[in-house]
């Protein structure tokens, strides 16, 4: 059952984002991204449209959201940036540029 589930890294950048996250909102994170990510990340999200984003979703729920990048061949899923819902100026979701991280 475990070969079909995606391996799921965070970048550097992700990996501070989610440490900065309070207790509770941390948690709730940590659920979606063994879960619903880990399981099927192209369902759990949103694809992002245009040229750079190819492969680029968006998922997002209740107060954070996060940009991560899936990779078919290698079936893994790379986390960009985890963030408040409240500051999507730190998350280049739409039509800005995506992070170099």
């Amino acid at each position: 059952m475990s070969d079909n589930k995606h391996e799921v890294t965070l970048s550097s950048s992700a990996e501070r984002d989610l440490a900065k996250l309070p207790e509770l909102l941390g948690a709730e994170v940590r659920r979606f991204l063994d879960g619903p990510l880990r399981n099927d990340p192209r369902k759990a999200g949103t694809p992002l449209v245009g040229e750079q984003q190819v492969g680029m979703f968006e998922a997002a729920a209740r107060s954070w959201r996060m940009l991560y990048r899936v990779d078919a061949n290698t079936r893994t899923v790379r986390v960009m940036v985890v963030g408040r819902r409240q500051s999507p100026s730190r998350l280049p979701f739409r039509g800005g540029g995506l992070p170099s991280r």
